[in-house]
């Protein structure tokens, strides 16, 4: 027999065995054989492709023109950049790759060319939420791998995320891989890499700050252990040495991260020739007074964002607005804010049950349905707590808010930045435009209120949900013990 007939005796046994397998139902991936390391790279790979091929074909200057004008801009100063850069409201982290797509966009085969021009500003972000997938399935690894390449899977093709990244170029992308970090870390009891994260969270973006109640008393429980009044003794929690120790670890941490970042930028601020007619200090301490800067920059009771406010019609409509004599809707949305966080703290000391990721997910709901100056795009990182919180608890009914909270945050934002877009009258350059002009528009209202209830309702149902998960006593079932995948 030669080799050309060898080898197709080999196939053709091969195969009869196959069939053999497929008739006695046995045709299926083994668990102990399967590789879920592969697996996971697929995902991410083809999720990272994904983002960059809608990234580059969809052409939008709204909000990309900005962190483009940073990123050319820091150049002339990369340390004194928040006494120099245009309207820079962004915290010092997020410059670092700000300052390579300015050295990118200076190229005239990149700059010159919308595509590569897109591609350079979108990358990072885009390249975060493809990571975002690797690191849903590290939370679950360790509990259940199926379920981690659901996660994986889900998070790869969610459209609210996609078109976060890929299709506005926005960074909240990245806010939601550090958030997953910051809560695994939390999850693993990893107070000093807890520190850091938390630290480098809210050095990218503003909004970072808002999980630090949830990170502040869940770093307590973990080093102290329960805080009800009925467990917890501050003068036993003070004399245990090695708790007070884990606890200083975390607060040297995060401080030793803001200190890294924030000194080189106040630095060179205060010891810039920009800004003359201010003094030294008050140049030393731009990049921190750039939060307060960036609250007061849009003093809206809310700006396309769907929550209650819009609602009642107060999009684009100032906070100052008097609703009763001496209280306005500012006044409204902090005392929801004080109340969301003492509602963080009676979780954390009365809960029965315990679950930081359905904790941060309640409060960050709570901070964009109920308080002012929220954007349309704030809302996104509980879908990073959510998918935690699944995982977590291995509840179904998270899932199914997972899902529907995507649908109205991709909405939030595709309405929004459509809108931009046809305002710009791309579509009259096409032969049979017609010069009309888009009939939906003009039910922006309309769909923004139907959009807002739509959310009002999974808030409502949400609530309900994160009560009854604290204030019920019977035991939740780990994820490892769910029969229902």
């Amino acid at each position: 027999m030669n080799t050309e007939d060898m080898q197709d005796s080999n196939h053709s046994n091969l195969f009869a065995e196959l069939f053999q397998k497929y008739q006695n139902h046995d045709f299926r991936i083994r668990r102990d054989n399967f590789s879920y390391a592969r697996a996971i790279g697929y995902i991410t790979f083809f999720a990272f492709i994904l983002r960059l091929i809608l990234g580059i074909s969809y052409l939008n200057s709204y909000d990309t023109e900005w962190n483009i004008m940073w990123g050319v801009q820091l150049s002339d100063g990369f340390f004194s950049a928040h006494t120099h850069v245009k309207a820079l409201d962004y915290p010092p982290l997020y410059l670092y790759p700000l300052y390579f797509v300015g050295k990118l966009i200076k190229n005239p085969a990149i700059g010159g060319y919308p595509p590569f021009r897109m591609l350079a500003i979108k990358f990072f972000p885009c390249l975060c939420d493809s990571l975002t997938c690797v690191a849903l399935y590290s939370i679950a690894r360790k509990k259940n791998k199926m379920i981690g390449l659901l996660a994986a899977a889900l998070w790869a093709v969610n459209p609210a995320t996609i078109f976060n990244c890929a299709c506005w170029g926005q960074t909240d992308c990245v806010l939601m891989l550090l958030a997953a970090l910051l809560m695994f870390a939390l999850e693993e009891k990893h107070v000093t890499a807890a520190g850091v994260l938390w630290a480098v969270m809210c050095s990218t973006k503003l909004q970072g700050l808002y999980l630090t109640p949830v990170v502040g008393m869940e770093v307590l429980t973990i080093c102290f252990g329960s805080l009800h009044p009925k467990q917890f003794s501050l003068s036993r929690a003070v004399s245990d040495k090695s708790a007070v120790m884990r606890f200083l670890r975390f607060v040297c941490a995060a401080a030793g991260t803001l200190a890294l970042v924030y000194l080189p930028f106040m630095l060179g601020a205060g010891f810039s020739g920009y800004q003359p007619e201010l003094g030294f200090w008050e140049k030393f301490m731009k990049p921190v007074t750039v939060y307060s800067e960036g609250v007061a920059k849009y003093p809206y009771c809310t700006l396309n964002a769907d929550n209650i406010y819009m609602l009642f019609h107060l999009n684009g409509v100032k906070d100052k607005l008097r609703i009763l004599p001496g209280i306005s809707v500012s006044t409204v949305g902090s005392v929801f804010l004080l109340l969301s966080v003492i509602g963080v703290v009676a979780v954390y000391i009365f809960g029965r049950r315990h679950s930081h990721w359905l904790a941060g997910f309640a409060f960050m709901e709570c901070i964009f349905m109920l308080t002012c100056r929220q954007h349309e795009r704030y809302q996104i990182v509980v879908l990073a707590l959510l998918m935690g919180a699944f995982i977590q608890l291995a509840d179904r009914r998270l899932l199914t808010l997972y899902g529907l909270n995507s649908l109205v945050i991709f909405f939030n934002q595709f309405r929004v930045l459509s809108s931009v877009r046809e305002k710009s009258g791309w579509w009259r350059t096409y032969k049979y435009a017609g010069g009309s002009y888009p009939q939906w528009l003009n039910s922006r209202g309309k769909l923004a209120f139907a959009n807002s209830l739509l959310n009002l309702l999974l808030f409502a149902a949400a609530a309900v949900f994160v009560v009854r998960f604290f204030c019920k006593r019977s035991k939740t079932k780990q994820l490892e013990e769910r029969k229902w995948m």
